[in-house]
């Protein structure tokens, strides 16, 4: 009995490789919405997209591209329309010359299970790195740092002081995502 119960408990448990299994399985799913060489679409999108332009003291023009994936919710009621969670978002942005690019996967419960970003604001010198942040809940899985298409320069359990601050910023963008989803689907007619 215990033996079944430790591997019911194993099996839920949320590990780096289940995260990546997710992930695939929504790029897969984002494929599907995507139009195909025919121009036709396999599955009917279901994203908003949300494209920012402004001139930005300092830095000139700021161009900013975000694209939020959602589901819908399981829901015991009869609903014709059942509500939605966030599931994936990319944001595509830059600051003068400076380019950024970020990925953020959520669970059901609007965690952030994984993110990804591509930033220039580790180094002075405007190398691009690449950071990953693998989650259980709160709790941090696994943090890797490598260079954009080079060595690896870290993977643990904790965030080496370097990496601290672009990591804080990147958790609290995932928690912005997911307000701006919120107030995106609660005002959009159904």
């Amino acid at each position: 009995m215990l033996c079944v119960a430790w591997t019911l408990s194993a099996s839920a448990q949320t590990t780096v490789e289940s995260i990546r299994k997710e992930y695939q399985a929504v790029q897969e799913d984002i494929a599907l919405m995507m139009p195909n060489e025919d121009g036709e679409t396999p599955w009917p999108p279901v994203y908003f997209d949300l494209h920012v332009l402004q001139n930005l003291p300092g830095t000139g023009s700021h161009r900013e591209h975000i694209r939020m994936y959602y589901n819908e919710m399981d829901s015991d009621e009869d609903q014709v329309y059942l509500p939605h969670y966030l599931r994936f978002t990319t944001a595509k942005y830059n600051f003068a010359a400076r380019e950024f690019y970020e990925e953020y996967l959520y669970d059901e419960k609007g965690q952030a299970m994984f993110v990804y970003a591509l930033t220039p604001d580790i180094a002075d010198d405007l190398t691009p790195y690449e950071l990953r942040m693998w989650f259980d809940g709160k709790r941090l899985l696994r943090f890797s740092v490598r260079k954009y298409k080079g060595e690896e320069l870290f993977t643990g359990t904790t965030i080496p002081k370097l990496y601290q601050g672009e990591s804080d910023r990147l958790r609290q963008r995932a928690l912005r995502f997911l307000d701006m989803f919120k107030g995106i689907d609660n005002n959009t007619y159904l």
